[in-house]
């Protein structure tokens, strides 16, 4: 039989830790003792809210906000401005590292005005739903009590406890009835772990029982169950999506709502649900709760919201993880975005998975992560990337007996261009494109493409970046499965940067303009990103439509993913992003997010 540590294999019945008595002064109470009813001795942080009580002030709070962020961030770009003018440029930078820390503070105010709204805010425990969020304890019965016997409960840790006087009260004392007839207790969290030197989740429950001038007492030992990220391997329930801004982007949804079960969220203009909020979740043996973490990237910092609007409710808390801005990082620090977030399902000595995030995210979130004690998180080098998230060149699926990883392999793709005829249009079969769709898609020949260096210098550096992560993560060729994908350093960025150029006038500063721009070589998907897709149930994988070189009337890299996805027992349902997603250097996954069963397989 397999032995059941803080760190089990998500999806096993439960994450076991027996809730170990403790020895007191006299060893027992005498008659009355304390015990978990509750099986495995972890505990909730009821921070949910099972009365759908907070949607409606989320909705109000965020509402308000909108105005007070706006004159913020105005005032400040003043403030900004005035230190900029100052002529002790160390201390300037000094002050300005202090505002842009106050300018945080505030701008995360609604936030944790909403986070404060959850089951665990009152000392009332809320209907049937939220009593099962509660760890269950007993206190025996001593039939021959003193009659002099006085009791009292107490719990370490950020915790409340109650005690079932036909209704469910704060507990701290007990009377001597109900020592004699013994008691049912409870326990919540008040909120999740998130500094292990500040409290590492333990809670000790003591009853002190003073009887006969004696003081005796029975303790129990728990913990808090860890907030774990979500696995792909786990059963597909919900996919969340932003409303469609275009008729391309109804039409990618429409079809990917045939093999998926489709929400939307109203995120405002922001189509990158992914990058919005973390799913993750805790279990109390076969109760639970997800766990979501909104992005502390500012630039997403109000669609995130919908966690709170939208979202939270019975069994779906929202735990805020504040961001603090550091020197030489950017407030809109694209390694927030929750995109750049992805669980490796369990391997050997990671029974919970692992957490796999790119380049340099806020300390925060990694900190709050690693505070769980439940899931090693790996950071890898994503700064190779224009937008430098992991789901860019790696995404994990559940197989038959187990998993493997899907990996971006712009080698293959580099070597799949020739055997095209070289006239041809790297992209093909594209749809008839209006401005400014059409300058956004590269129309070179597949000729023009390979004599043109900074393109397959960026692969090859991408391919020896992806190449280096992948031994970081420890993933053995069993375990991989390449797709064959393309990166250009002609993003978003270039082709403003090239505007800007064009305008300038003949010289040496257009001329070092121009060296500057050749010289990049950070990517961004060329083809549409056969890696950043949905991962659908029943072996299904939604990929963005490539729209590769053509080859007998067959898309190559359409049918070099449909072959590779077959290997391992997929079906690929291709659809077109072009013009919603891929433009704007986004993909399918980009666009999307999940919830997945985290309480059976």
């Amino acid at each position: 039989m397999r032995r059941h540590i803080i760190g089990a294999v998500a999806g096993a019945a439960g994450l076991a830790l027996a809730a170990v008595p403790l020895a007191a002064s006299a060893g027992e109470t005498g008659g009355a003792q304390l015990g978990a009813v509750t099986p495995g001795g972890m505990f909730l942080a009821n921070i949910d809210d099972d009365a759908n009580a907070c949607r409606a002030s989320a909705r109000t709070i965020t509402k308000d906000a909108v105005a007070r962020e706006e004159a913020n961030d105005q005032r400040f770009a003043d403030e900004k401005d005035a230190l900029s003018q100052l002529p002790d440029q160390q201390e300037a930078e000094r002050r300005y590292l202090a505002l842009r820390r106050a300018h945080r503070l505030e701008q995360n105010l609604a936030d944790r005005q909403m986070a404060a709204c959850n089951d665990a805010a009152d000392t009332v425990v809320n209907g049937a739903a939220d009593e099962r969020d509660l760890f269950r304890l007993r206190v025996t019965a001593w039939p021959d009590v003193p009659a002099d016997a006085s009791a009292t409960l107490t719990a370490t840790g950020k915790v409340r406890l109650f005690v079932k006087r036909g209704r469910w009260e704060v507990a701290s004392s007990l009377s001597t009835a109900e020592l004699r007839h013994g008691v049912d207790l409870a326990l919540e969290g008040i909120d999740v772990v998130r500094d292990r030197a500040a409290w590492d989740g333990t809670s000790v429950v003591t009853l002190s029982v003073v009887a006969d001038g004696k003081v005796k007492t029975s303790a129990v030992r728990l913990r808090e169950a860890p907030v774990l990220t979500q696995l792909n391997t786990q059963r597909l329930q919900r996919v969340f999506t932003n409303k469609a801004s275009d008729d391309n982007g109804k039409a990618w949804r429409a079809a990917a709502a045939k093999v998926a079960p489709l929400a939307t969220l109203d995120s405002g203009d922001d189509d990158w649900t992914q990058d919005l909020f973390e799913p993750a979740y805790q279990r109390m043996g076969d109760v639970g709760m997800r766990v979501l973490i909104p992005s502390v990237n500012d630039q997403h910092r109000q669609a995130a919201r919908v966690a709170y609007t939208q979202l939270k409710g019975p069994d779906v808390a929202v735990a805020h993880v504040p961001g603090v801005p550091v020197p030489e990082t950017d407030d809109d620090n694209t390694y927030d975005s929750m995109g750049n977030l992805e669980t490796m399902p369990p391997t050997p000595g990671h029974p919970n998975g692992t957490v796999v995030v790119g380049g340099k995210p806020s300390a925060q979130i990694v900190a709050f992560l690693r505070a769980q004690g439940a899931q090693e998180v790996v950071t890898v080098d994503t700064s190779w990337l224009n937008v430098g998230h992991v789901d860019e060149f790696i995404q994990f699926l559940p197989v038959a007996g187990g998993w493997k990883a899907i990996v971006a392999d712009p080698a293959a793709g580099l070597a799949l261009l020739s055997k095209v005829p070289q006239s041809e249009k790297l992209h093909g079969d594209l749809p008839a494109l209006q401005w400014p769709y059409d300058e956004r898609i590269d129309h070179r020949t597949i000729a023009e493409f390979r004599a043109d260096g900074q393109f397959t210098d960026t692969n090859r550096i991408a391919a020896r970046r992806i190449a280096e992560n992948v031994a970081r993560l420890g993933l053995t060729p069993d375990r991989i499965v390449r797709i064959p994908v393309l990166f250009t350093a002609r993003g978003l960025d270039w082709a403003l940067d090239k505007s800007a150029i064009d305008g300038m006038d003949d010289g040496p500063e257009k001329d070092k303009a121009i060296a500057a721009l050749n010289a990049r070589r950070d990517g961004v998907g060329e083809t549409p990103n056969l890696i950043n897709g949905l991962v659908a149930a029943g072996h299904r994988y939604v990929a963005p439509k490539p729209y590769g070189p053509l080859l007998h009337g067959r898309d190559v890299f359409e049918d070099a993913a449909t072959s590779a996805l077959a290997t391992i027992g997929y079906r690929v349902t291709f659809v077109d992003d072009l013009t919603s997603a891929h433009v704007s250097e986004g993909e399918i996954h980009c666009s999307t997010n999940t919830f997945r069963d985290y309480l059976r397989p």
